[in-house]
């Protein structure tokens, strides 16, 4: 499913490109535990080391009250049902009572987390998600689909005080099934085209945190708002999907002719761990083709990009 057509094997000797620098705030400060508002809380062993946690389940929601502008980080474990190595699970997010997309992920069985009252409970390897929390107060719930069947267990930070700016650079995929230029504003950018069976394969060497931008494409047959997923995998494991509504964008438009029409900016973090990696972007959606584009941090590239290629800042 996550292959790359042999088409386009010579894309695999291309070098990173920079096009641009942008800036961007980012928080400084360190993450600070936060306890929620409400929530069952729950005892874990992680490598050793006691860490409380809060309960999700269909049941059981956790409440957060945040003071913005911060960011919130929540982080997620699952419990794996039986003697299973790998489960995917969602909950719901409500954001001073509007309901957002439903956030879904992927995890493996984990020996470094062990539930200090139910140590044969199996649990998964740690999944996160972070909020940009505006100006002002503001609640946030979490609570699995009435549907579900698993039990998840979470843990809150929060990242404020001082803020910097941080640039970021294009980053090239390391191969591509189609590149789109877009104007935007006067200005031309380059995105990526992917669809189900056509990834986009992206090399990073962590530590790095990836900012990725989405645009779902429409059609004539495509109207008002469209839901969409993004999906990440590395091998043949899904890191991550997450859930959007596409609209179409009033500023972005296509350079050349074209049916299609371009739709707003939708954007998604994840973070690299050490040493060299190789995802796959794609949408696991049906009929659906969606732009990428790619940046890094400039200070999680060092001086070698991850094809080798030296890059001296100017």
């Amino acid at each position: 499913m996550f292959k790359i057509s042999h088409r386009l094997s010579y894309l695999l000797s291309l070098v990173l490109l920079v096009s641009y620098l942008i800036s961007s705030p980012a928080y400084s400060a360190e993450w600070k535990l936060t306890k929620p508002e409400s929530g069952k809380d729950i005892s874990l062993l992680i490598k050793g080391k006691k860490r409380t946690y809060w309960k999700i389940s269909k049941e059981d929601s956790v409440v957060m009250k945040v003071v913005g502008p911060c960011e919130l980080r929540i982080l997620t474990r699952m419990v794996l049902s039986g003697k299973k190595k790998e489960g995917v699970y969602s909950f719901e997010t409500y954001i001073d009572g509007e309901r957002q997309p439903l956030t879904a992920r992927a995890t493996q069985y984990t020996k470094s987390a062990i539930n200090a009252k139910f140590n044969k409970q199996r649990l998964g390897q740690s999944r996160s998600i972070i909020y940009q929390v505006p100006n002002g107060e503001h609640e946030y719930k979490f609570i699995l689909p009435d549907k579900a069947q698993q039990t998840v267990y979470a843990r809150s930070f929060i990242r404020k005080e001082e803020i910097k700016k941080v640039n970021y650079i294009a980053y090239l995929p390391r191969a591509f099934p189609e590149e789109v230029r877009i104007i935007i504003n006067e200005r031309e950018y380059i995105y990526y085209r992917s669809s189900n069976d056509r990834p986009i394969e992206l090399e990073v060497i962590g530590p790095a945190e990836v900012k990725c931008i989405s645009r779902l494409e429409f059609d004539c047959t495509m109207h008002g708002s469209q839901n969409y997923r993004v999906q990440i995998a590395e091998n043949d494991s899904i890191l991550l999907t997450s859930f959007f509504k596409g609209e179409i964008s009033s500023t972005a438009m296509y350079n050349g002719n074209t049916n299609m029409v371009v739709g707003k900016g939708d954007v998604i973090f994840f973070n690299v761990p050490d040493g060299k990696h190789k995802y796959y972007i794609s949408t696991p959606d049906q009929n659906r083709s969606v732009l990428f584009r790619f940046y890094l941090p400039e200070t999680d590239l060092g001086n070698t990009f991850s094809n080798g290629t030296s890059y001296t800042k100017k």
